[in-house]
């Protein structure tokens, strides 16, 4: 197997009732007394905020375009967020090094990475403000912006500034297209805007070069089609508002010769916790659903032939790396008007009620790689390029010389299987 299918952060489990103790202060590697301790010479430090899982993985795609440079020191810390579960565990298993926020908003750094805005007006370096999903896609709630604001989120003053101050040191986009929005929404962001392109786009279309081994990864037999399932948070996601039935449906695709495997987005699936989530689909796992960890995601996405999916970035990316989709579900009333949902949402087939294994052929028969190139167009305007974009804004921010060489965007990991103990109970 392929090195980049196997690795520490992605064969990870959280333990059931693990009880976290407060974090001591570290002495090492960072603080004003570090450098006595050091093996290596560090000249820079870099600070990692994860807020919640689905930031994680984008944070960490940041961290790996640097985090190789023996003149720089990277630690990692909890940022505040209403969905915290799994990144501690996270954390702990990739082997980073974890300061408490309380050390953190106390120590000054070099570089502070975050893909989410909360807390970080405490912290002491320059912040690059990177997404942690398809940019411009969802419209705010009207309580951060009025009901007829259509403030897009992540890309206006509630995030991006605090009492007036402009938080992000740089603020990373993924297309020009956005531009015009901070100009309306955030104006005094857009001199510090890059248009760096989408690293995570950039990874998958890189690593479906290599399906075969992503198929192998996750144990689908030679010649059976694999069918991912994709589902956001919330109410109108594909898990929030479908029956049991529907997911009988999806679960008795097995038997009409797909292998099928759901991801679920992880504020549903650490918000509600694991155990929850695979109790309530233990029927249709035993009927042969399988659950891939969600950190994993983007290598489900790499091995699939088809995916199912609702208005999530999951599905969007699936569809801008060239996956056949079926829709599940009209877009909710937030999306964004001209965003890649939108766009994806006028030329995938959507879901009906009847038999699904026809309808799975039908997406995947009326699958135009040309027409779902427009989604991928909507998502970055610099394709191929984020890899290096986004290195050299880190390094200028760092006030060192880039090292030599080009740097290209890496395959992402495989998918891996959440264990099916639960289903045989």
């Amino acid at each position: 197997m392929s090195t980049f299918l196997s690795g520490p952060l992605f064969g990870i489990r959280p333990r059931p009732g693990r009880i976290v103790h407060p974090m001591r202060w570290l002495e090492f590697p960072t603080g004003p007394a570090a450098a006595q301790w050091r093996t290596v010479a560090t000249q820079r430090t870099v600070l990692a905020a994860v807020h919640t899982m689905a930031t994680a993985g984008h944070v960490f795609d940041a961290l790996e375009l640097l985090e190789s440079d023996q003149r720089i020191q990277v630690v990692f810390t909890q940022a505040p967020d209403v969905f915290v579960g799994g990144v501690r565990e996270y954390l702990r298993v990739s082997g980073a090094i974890e300061i408490s926020w309380e050390q953190a908003i106390h120590t000054d750094f070099d570089l502070v990475i975050a893909a989410d805005s909360g807390g970080v007006h405490r912290l002491r370096g320059p912040w690059l403000a990177i997404s942690h999903g398809v940019m411009n896609n969802k419209l705010a709630p009207p309580a951060l912006g009025g009901p007829t604001s259509e403030l897009v989120t992540g890309l206006g003053a509630p995030w991006l500034t605090w009492y007036g101050r402009l938080l992000p040191a740089v603020l990373a986009i993924s297309h020009h297209a956005v531009l015009p929005v901070l100009s309306r929404q955030c104006p005094q962001a857009v001199p510090v805007t890059s248009v760096v392109g989408d690293l995570c786009l950039d990874r998958l279309v890189r690593s479906r070069a290599f399906r075969a081994a992503y198929r192998r990864a996750l144990g689908v037999p030679d010649g059976r089609p694999l069918v991912a399932i994709s589902s956001t948070w919330g109410p109108e996601s594909l898990l929030g508002c479908s029956s049991a039935a529907l997911f009988d449906q999806i679960a008795g695709l097995s038997e009409d010769g797909f292998e099928v495997a759901m991801v679920i987005h992880p504020a549903a699936w650490y918000g509600h916790g694991s155990r929850q989530m695979l109790a309530w689909l233990t029927g249709q796992r035993r009927a042969g659903l399988r659950i891939v960890e969600p950190v994993s995601w983007r290598g489900l996405v790499a091995a699939a032939d088809v995916v199912i999916g609702d208005h999530g970035s999951a599905t969007v990316y699936a569809a801008a790396t060239g996956v056949p989709v079926l829709r599940a579900g009209p877009l909710p009333r937030n999306t964004a008007p001209g965003s890649p949902a939108e766009i994806l949402a006028s030329m995938a087939p959507m879901m009906r009620s009847g038999p699904l294994a026809p309808q799975v052929h039908e997406a995947v028969g009326v699958f135009d790689a040309e027409r779902y190139a427009a989604v991928a167009g909507r998502v970055t305007s610099q394709p191929g390029q984020a890899a290096q974009l986004l290195r050299e804004q880190m390094y200028r921010l760092l006030r060192l010389p880039e090292p030599e060489g080009n740097c290209a965007a890496a395959p992402v990991g495989a998918a891996v299987p959440v264990g099916d103990e639960g289903a045989r109970r």
